[in-house]
């Protein structure tokens, strides 16, 4: 059994496409730096964060496959199939060693190599900075009337959580207070950061469901 290679959606590079993930380069998320320089002062001023948070470049992947030995078409032929599935799509791209985990973003068949003994395919991923949970972090409170204090733990990427309430529900976060009746809402002002997220809530019996999406860089 093949150790480690990748899905590109449902599609797994060994036992898919009987190719061999030789080797992967995953470079770290670079962030968008704003520097200007003041004429007669040392150094520069540094206005990454000047909008908020830092945000960060695209990822350029690279996945190195070799066509399994045992492989019973041509190379001709397996440059095909491989395109035809791989090439110019999107897709949630996940790693066997991390497959808590997901990049999403589009594949391109970069290159092909081959001598003798040994056929290769490159295939490159543009992808987003961010790799994200398999699922979507969902956490349901049953609240009373009484306000309590309740947190909600976050990854490094910030995130505004859909929230799905069954009755008129008090939101104290940040020093704001929101009134939702019940339904479902996405309120930017209701943004999670890195780390412990703490409000208050309130509901006379009502439950209340945060979703969100949880990333990594």
């Amino acid at each position: 059994m093949i150790e480690t290679g990748v899905y590109f959606g449902d599609i797994h590079s060994y036992y898919g496409l009987n190719l061999i993930l030789s080797s992967v380069d995953i470079p770290p998320a670079q962030p968008k730096t704003n520097y200007i320089d003041i004429p007669g002062a040392d150094g520069s001023l540094d206005l990454t964060e000047a909008h908020g948070e830092i945000r960060y470049e695209n990822r350029e992947c690279t996945f190195t496959f070799t066509v399994n030995p045992s492989e019973t078409l041509n190379f001709e032929e397996k440059k095909t199939q491989v395109a035809n599935a791989l090439n110019g799509k999107r897709f949630r791209i996940t790693l066997d060693k991390d497959s808590d985990y997901y990049y999403s973003g589009r594949c391109t068949v970069n290159s092909y190599k081959q001598d003798k003994n040994l056929k290769q395919i490159v295939i490159s991923a543009k992808v987003e900075p961010y790799k994200y949970k398999q699922k979507p972090t969902v956490i349901a409170y049953k609240l009373e009337a009484e306000s309590r204090q309740y947190i909600l733990v976050n990854d490094r990427k910030s995130v505004v959580p859909t929230i799905t309430t069954t009755r008129a529900t008090t939101i104290e976060f940040n020093d704001n207070i929101f009134e939702l009746n019940a339904g479902t809402h996405r309120i930017l002002e209701i943004c999670l950061v890195e780390g412990d997220n703490i409000m208050n809530l309130a509901s006379d019996g009502g439950t209340i469901t945060f979703t969100y999406q949880e990333g990594e860089l």
